[in-house]
């Protein structure tokens, strides 16, 4: 556990330099966004499996697995034709945007006095990725996660019933 003077440390670097505050507000808004629409793909996958054991099937299931889990009973014609499309289109987008969460949650922060980095393994070649860091991208892939998640309970209100 931190001890207050590590925290109070921190929010002096904060106050020497905002920019980076910014970029750690920001890339909490996108995290809490981002597990806001994975606790929704959970319902989703319950609510297309049904039944009182549908909560042990998602048990554990990461964001891809929760999309995979859907592309399975979707094929598998659980839904209009209409509704698979629907949702292929939506689990594209998610896919989409959890790849670009990863590289931010899973890569290491660079800071230098001009710009922000993140650094993420390339597992093809045994380097380094390097990739811009900026607050507005976080805030706006943020964003792009809270429409997601709307997405995602409109299209199982609309084609599953019940609550969204």
């Amino acid at each position: 556990m931190a001890e207050r003077r590590d925290v109070a440390q921190y929010r002096r670097l904060w106050e020497m330099h905002p920019e980076q505050k910014e970029l750690d507000l920001a890339l909490g808004f996108m995290v809490h966004q981002a597990a806001t629409l994975e606790f929704f793909l959970h319902q989703a996958v319950r609510r297309l499996v049904g039944g009182r054991y549908a909560t042990l099937v998602t048990a554990g299931m990461q964001a891809s697995g929760l999309l995979d889990a859907i592309k399975r009973v979707v094929d598998v014609g659980a839904v209009s034709e209409e509704a698979a499309r629907e949702m292929a289109e939506i689990s594209g987008k998610c896919r989409a945007a959890f790849k670009e969460r990863n590289k931010y949650v899973h890569g290491i922060r660079i800071v230098n006095t001009e710009n922000s980095e993140v650094w993420t393994n390339n597992r093809r070649d045994g380097g380094i990725n390097q990739h811009p860091m900026q607050a507005e991208k976080l805030m706006e892939l943020g964003a792009d996660f809270a429409s997601l998640s709307t997405q995602v309970t409109d299209w199982y209100g609309h084609h599953l019933g019940g609550h969204s």
